[in-house]
């Protein structure tokens, strides 16, 4: 069995024996409670200035990815639901898959040292994006 701090060194989570920044975000329970902003803020809005609800989501990066995959699925967007036989259909505005991997882009490439949270823009015709961040240049 692969000791726990053997495990952190093969990921390079681990410098001079202390956690780096990446393994705080990726397992403690609380990361904003060394990383502030490592959370996302989640809203929808009927216009640009007209917030109807909205929530954050906590927790480690595995934690909000799942939790804001689960609120996007079930609160913000609608699924359209047809039957194949005694199966129920649920067919969404934007396919899970496409929605997953625009939030692991999102998460992993956002600027953890700027204390901005992930904003999650959505609205009847669209979802918008945004994090503290910039795509690797090439």
């Amino acid at each position: 069995m692969t000791h726990p701090n053997q495990l952190l060194t093969n990921l390079n989570l681990l410098d001079s024996g202390h956690l780096k920044r990446a393994a705080l975000l990726l397992f403690h329970p609380n990361p904003e409670k060394f990383v502030t902003g490592a959370y996302i803020k989640i809203g929808f809005f009927r216009t640009d200035s007209d917030l109807l609800f909205q929530d954050d989501i906590h927790g480690n990066l595995f934690e909000q990815v799942e939790k804001t995959m689960e609120l996007l699925l079930t609160k913000y967007t609608k699924a359209l639901i047809s039957y194949r036989g005694l199966s129920r259909i649920e067919t969404y505005e934007y396919p899970k898959k496409a929605l997953r991997e625009t939030l692991l882009n999102t998460v992993a490439h956002k600027d953890y040292a700027g204390c901005t949270p992930i904003q999650i823009s959505v609205y009847n015709d669209k979802i918008m994006i945004w994090n503290m961040g910039q795509l690797p240049e090439n």
